[in-house]
């Protein structure tokens, strides 16, 4: 049964949109601003493309993922604005066809402040169609967050809308200091049959650290969470996460970070609290022609599956190779698992891995190949299932796609 999500537009993207390109940044250098169209078209054969547990469809589909990204370039600030819209038309399955449905829109704003104060402003919304077509097929739009590629592969319509903010000084004597502000909205029609629900996560964390030299670092520093649901039945609740945390850039080759702590969670109509520990760590690291990224950790998260959306211990861990083989041609290799246990007492895992092979044609125009192969279980009872899925037995789905991707500078805009 496929229902159709309410539109929320993303209720800070206009003004932050206006805020950016209406007001720039007084002019001390050149101003550049530039306008990209961009459109890519993709096939793909999928054995299983709602990632379902019973009644596996295998179908052919076609693809399209078109918008556009500009963005405003000066000595005091970098912003960009990009929105993408996607439709899918499949060979067999035509009653899960759509166009326009799925929507994504992202404006984002560095400001030089200061030569010692930088602040980071970011709008995300994103409004994901009936499959998890346009999140293997399309490369228009960065990594989503967890809740919505959760959600993606669990077949689920839905919206969600992030904000936040970021600001970072430097002191001087080796002292820097970082604050930011964080809140995601979350609105959904498939994970509870009875009704919709809206989920709000609001965020403070701020830290500082002391750098013995450019290329080490120790801190400490302190994030505090308040999620909210509309869902009968699913209290508030609140998370305090204390932490230290270490940076060592010893070469220009190899990035380390890593951040580790206590988390005090607390819930709405019950008495004490949870601890557990929270932790994230973060290594890079470059080769002439290869780049390795390996990512994980363990924190209290707004995360959404079959389980519907909740707060959850949400464990992860994955990385990438990506490697040049000529200044055109790419390959990549990566994966990743993720891990949530639910308040509602439902544990999901989900396996993906891919290898993938790019090359750019010329300025405007790229190639690609890739395979995908994901793994979905989940354990335990829920009333918040979507209709037409089975909790017990592992879901697996392999995806093959070809395709090719257009982008090109349109309209460029210079002026002192």
């Amino acid at each position: 049964m496929i229902t159709r999500t309410r539109n929320h537009p993303g209720i800070l993207l206009l003004p932050a949109a206006l805020f950016i390109f209406v007001f720039p940044a007084a002019a001390r250098a050149q101003n550049l601003f530039r306008f990209f169209p961009e459109a890519q078209l993709s096939g793909f054969y999928a054995d299983n493309f709602p990632l379902q547990t019973t009644n596996k469809m295998g179908d052919f589909a076609g693809t399209l993922a078109a918008g556009f990204y500009l963005d405003y370039i000066s000595a005091a600030r970098y912003a960009s604005l990009r929105y993408d819209t996607f439709a899918e038309l499949f060979t067999h399955q035509t009653e899960y066809d759509r166009a326009g449905e799925a929507q994504f829109a992202e404006v984002m704003d560095d400001e030089n402040l200061s030569p010692t104060t930088k602040l980071r402003l970011i709008d995300l919304y994103y409004r994901n169609g009936p499959t998890m077509a346009n999140m293997i097929t399309s490369e228009q739009a960065p990594q989503f967050n967890t809740v919505a590629a959760l959600l993606l592969l669990a077949n689920v319509q839905a919206s969600v809308s992030q904000t936040g903010a970021e600001l970072s000084h430097y002191w001087g004597r080796n002292w820097s200091s970082d604050l930011g502000v964080h809140q995601e909205t979350f609105w959904g029609n498939g994970v509870s049959s009875a009704t919709d629900s809206t989920s709000y996560s609001q965020s403070v964390v701020t830290s500082t650290q002391y750098h013995f030299t450019s290329q080490f670092s120790l801190g400490a520093g302190y994030r505090f969470s308040d999620f909210r649901f509309t869902a009968p039945g699913r209290p508030d609740e609140q998370a305090h996460w204390p932490f230290v945390g270490v940076t060592w850039n010893p070469t220009e080759r190899l990035y380390l970070h890593a951040n580790a702590g206590v988390v005090i969670s607390e819930t709405q109509g019950t008495s004490g609290a949870q601890t557990n520990f929270g932790g994230e760590g973060q290594l890079e690291y470059n080769l002439e022609r290869a780049h390795l990224k390996i990512d994980g950790g363990q924190r209290p998260e707004l995360a959404a599956g079959l389980a519907g959306v909740g707060v959850s211990e949400f464990r992860w861990v994955a990385g990438s190779i990506r490697y040049d083989f000529t200044p055109r041609m790419t390959g990549t290799v990566g994966g990743g698992y993720y891990y949530e246990s639910n308040t509602t007492g439902y544990d999901e895992q989900f396996v993906s891995w891919g290898v993938g092979l790019s090359e750019r044609v010329n300025k405007w125009l790229t190639v690609g190949t890739r395979f995908i192969q994901v793994r979905r279980t989940e354990t335990g009872s829920s009333a918040f299932l979507p209709s037409g899925t089975q909790s017990g037995p592992e879901a697996v789905g392999d995806y093959i796609v070809v395709g090719f991707a257009v982008s090109f500078e349109a309209f460029r805009w210079s002026w002192q």
